[in-house]
């Protein structure tokens, strides 16, 4: 007996020699047989007709390939987040989503696994697919790599928001922020807790100079000088400005700069009255353009109730349409019925008019060889059997119900009208006479 072993992939294989096989087969048997051997002693029956029954005698090994164990299902692991937004602080993680998110303007990373080699995850992909856009919205981690962390600016031109205010908003202090980044083994950086300075808007204030003391007595007369419109240069002004000595002997200087004049209230008003009516009729624009926007939104839905409206009454009439008509074929096919049934009642009425005329004349030489024929007219409302060769009106329901030839008058060619039977009934051979 010899016994191999080998490891491959994990995986061990026995391997058994056929002498190895022989004997455990053989102890197998042995062991079955003792079994029923026992048993036959203790509730008295044949032993070897067990052994056959059983297949004892060939015993045999099968040897059947090894099932292939199913690899273990790995645990999804959940990452624990962090009680509120944390800052940015230069840190990054490979195996995440290379996008940033907003986070309350703090812009860090994103925490969704990156989708097989691409570098975003499964939704900042399907944004960006949407939008067409060829980075994410507020950028990606190497871009906020790139520069400082107070410094970075998203493809829109804003910054992130001081974390002060996040921390305002959440209602939580430094240190329950230190606290919970150490969980994560993140090191805060201490500006992130430096309040931002509050720029004032409007305009700045003018600091007055101080007034400094001068020297006593009568302060010199300075230069007086006129304002003349015009351009600097101008010739005319620069020889004004040389000829013009004032009596005291002091030179006037002439400045071709035009001194602007403070607005009256004249104009003021009118400023403010232009400002209200551009306000006014900007107010008025939007109004229009809202009207506007609500009457063809109107006028859209008035159309669709309408089409629908038309849709439902053509419905209605191709419905009422295949009605009419369905019951028109029924009368039709009904009226077919009854001229059909009317046509085999007079024929049989004929027929038997027929045979009761030569019956009835047999003695009688025959004059005319043609058989009479009757057929169906309708009189005041109602119908009647007329004979075509003599005339005579029988009564067409009596000959239908119990087919008997019953005369109840003639047919008058003159006045278009049947001359019914007043002494009772008449045999037809007196209308023939």
């Amino acid at each position: 007996m010899s016994i191999q072993m080998s490891i491959q992939s994990f995986n061990a294989s026995l391997f058994v020699s056929e002498q190895l096989e022989r004997q455990l087969v053989n102890t197998a048997q042995d062991l079955a047989h003792r079994c029923v051997y026992e048993c036959a002693a203790m509730y008295g029956f044949d032993v070897n007709e067990a052994v056959e029954r059983l297949g004892l005698s060939m015993i045999r090994m099968e040897r059947k390939a090894p099932s292939k164990a199913k690899a273990p299902k790995t645990p999804k692991v959940t990452e624990p987040k962090a009680a509120f937004p944390l800052p940015y602080n230069g840190e990054f993680n490979a195996h995440h989503c290379l996008a940033l998110r907003q986070n309350n303007g703090l812009y860090t990373q994103c925490t969704g696994p990156r989708k097989g080699d691409n570098s975003f995850c499964k939704s900042c992909s399907s944004t960006m697919q949407k939008t067409g856009a060829e980075v994410p919205e507020y950028g990606t981690m190497q871009m906020r790599q790139a520069v400082g962390i107070f410094e970075y600016v998203d493809p829109k031109g804003r910054r992130p928001t001081p974390y002060t205010k996040v921390m305002k908003k959440y209602k939580i202090s430094k240190d329950q922020v230190l606290e919970e980044a150490g969980k994560f083994n993140i090191v805060i950086n201490d500006l992130h807790f430096v309040e931002p300075e509050e720029t004032k808007r409007g305009r700045p204030k003018t600091e007055k100079e101080p007034k400094t003391k001068g020297a006593k007595g009568r302060p010199k007369k300075e230069k007086k000088v006129l304002m003349i419109e015009g351009e600097e240069d101008d010739l005319f002004a620069s020889l004004v400005a040389q000829a013009n000595i004032n009596e005291d002997g002091e030179d006037i200087v002439i400045s071709t700069k035009a001194k602007k004049a403070g607005k009256s209230d004249e104009e003021k008003e009118a400023e403010r009255l232009a400002k209200e009516a551009e306000k006014a009729e900007k107010e008025a624009k939007r109004l229009a353009e809202k009207a506007e926007k609500e009457a063809k939104l109107a006028a859209e839905k008035a159309e669709k109730e309408a089409k629908k409206e038309a849709e439902r009454l053509e419905r209605e009439a191709k419905k009422k349409a295949e009605e009419e008509a369905k019951e028109a074929k029924k009368l039709a096919a009904e009226k077919a019925k009854a001229e059909k049934e009317a046509k085999l009642a007079a024929e049989k009425l004929t027929k038997e008019a027929s045979k009761t005329k030569k019956s009835t004349k047999k003695d009688e030489p025959v004059e005319d060889d043609e058989p009479d024929v009757v057929k169906k007219i309708e009189f005041e409302g109602k119908k009647y059997l007329k004979s075509k060769k003599t005339g005579i009106i029988y009564d067409l329901n009596e000959y239908v119900k119990n087919g008997e030839q019953v005369v109840i008058g003639k047919w008058n060619e003159n006045s278009n009208k049947i001359e019914f039977n007043k002494d009772g009934e008449e045999s037809e051979e007196e209308y023939d006479d």
